[in-house]
């Protein structure tokens, strides 16, 4: 099951993660929060967020799956 954690970092500050099914980090927060409430706030707006986000390589192009699949040489994570 996919999941966002709330958890507390070495610096004290609250932060977010994403883990996979298989306990892998797929996101995290990128910066720490002053309060548990603010980090859960940004947690609930990323996944709110996320289903509307572009998938672009940097130069601005869209990847598609089918062209992608070939150069994968490892299984899917997911």
């Amino acid at each position: 099951m996919l999941r966002f954690e709330i958890h507390r970092d070495h610096a004290d500050r609250w932060r977010w993660r994403l883990i996979a099914a298989n306990g892998r980090l797929v996101a995290d927060s990128g910066e720490g929060y002053a309060s548990e409430h603010n980090a859960l706030r940004a947690a609930v707006r990323t996944q709110a967020l996320a289903p509307q986000a572009a998938i672009v390589r940097r130069d601005g192009t869209r990847p598609r799956l089918a062209e992608t699949a070939a150069a994968a040489d490892h299984p899917d994570p997911f």
